[in-house]
């Protein structure tokens, strides 16, 4: 695919739904990113700065943690401030701007229009790239 991400760009994806996690991954792989699946929260940190992720994309409707907290906490970790990061959810795109602005999110992106996906983690990519240290929030 000629307009492919290079496989150095590593997208983590956590949702707590398999179904949804496996069709988010099957797109974005598709697209020609490098791509890790969580099924929660737990160890995102970690796995972000090991694998060293670019994009996280997370759901926000999550036990445990809803992912617009956790796009929050990211954006607090200076370790993680050129983090992209995108929400997910099947809530109202009205509901999704406001937990963007809130979160410091890159993007949100409904469940129902995972075609937005790709070109919205690409953004988010160019985004970090084109403003060196950029801080988001």
């Amino acid at each position: 695919m000629a307009d492919s991400a290079p496989s150095t760009d590593v997208v983590l994806v956590i949702d707590d739904s398999d179904v949804a996690r496996a069709e988010m991954i099957r797109v974005l792989e598709q697209a020609g990113f490098r791509v890790m699946g969580l099924a929660s929260p737990i160890g995102a940190t970690r796995a972000i700065l090991e694998n060293g992720v670019r994009v996280v994309v997370i759901d926000i409707m999550m036990p445990g943690m809803r992912g617009d907290r956790l796009a929050a906490l990211f954006r607090g970790n200076p370790r993680l401030r050129e983090l992209g990061v995108v929400l997910v959810s099947g809530a109202s795109a009205a509901e999704l701007l406001s937990l963007s602005v809130e979160s410091g999110a890159n993007a949100v992106v409904s469940k129902a229009n995972l075609h937005e996906l790709v070109p919205v983690v690409r953004r988010a990519l160019r985004r970090r790239d084109s403003v060196p240290g950029m801080t988001y929030g």
